[in-house]
């Protein structure tokens, strides 16, 4: 037993090069030309992987004990459905989605000023960290920054819950129903999300 035990060991020592593990995804450059500075007093973690998305209302969706084991796995920007009108046959999707992030920050954080950087939610959005509404925001084409320093639990899963809604609306840009535009445009988050720690 012992030696089938080294056997084992020995293997997986030999695999091991061959079998790094994946760092998360980080680009060098966001679709919205964001990125990192060296040396800046800052460091920026790309937010983009798994967040869970449900399109329509969900009552409660902000709450931590919220149930979203069922909801569709995405990652970031996901624009819900983007089609030109004349092969979507107008039915691109407009209204309230969630999305749910599940994470645990890095000890590395602690004592630093963190903020969540989104490029662009389309329409009108909540976020939320941790059942707590941070920011509101109403229009689609400018970031959404949250500071969410105090909302973080350390050692434990924490929730971000983003609600948006690009329903036609003259109270944000374009203004205009989609059906009398030229173009469509994108719901939900539609561009990157960063995590940026400050010292």
């Amino acid at each position: 037993m012992k030696q089938r035990i080294l056997l084992y060991y020995l293997i997986a020592l030999l695999l091991f090069p061959l079998c790094k593990v994946q760092a998360t995804h980080q680009p060098e450059f966001s679709t919205a030309g964001f990125y990192q500075l060296a040396n800046s007093g800052r460091d920026v973690f790309s937010m983009n992987p798994a967040w869970r998305l449900h399109k329509g209302a969900a009552p409660g969706a902000e709450a931590i004990h919220f149930d979203d084991r069922n909801w569709k796995v995405v990652s970031l920007p996901n624009g819900i459905e983007y089609l030109p009108t004349e092969a979507s046959g107008c039915i691109n999707y407009q209204g309230e989605a969630w999305y749910r992030k599940h994470f645990t920050p890095a000890d590395a954080l602690k004592g630093k000023k963190l903020f969540l950087h989104f490029e662009a939610i389309m329409g009108k959005s909540k976020v939320f960290v941790n059942g707590k509404l941070l920011a509101e925001h109403f229009g689609g084409y400018l970031p959404v920054v949250v500071d969410i320093t105090n909302a973080l639990k350390w050692e434990t899963d924490n929730i971000i819950a983003v609600w948006t809604d690009n329903s036609n609306d003259p109270g944000y840009p374009p203004g205009k129903a989609q059906d009398v535009l030229d173009y469509t445009y994108f719901g939900g988050i539609y561009r990157d999300c960063w995590l940026i720690a400050h010292n």
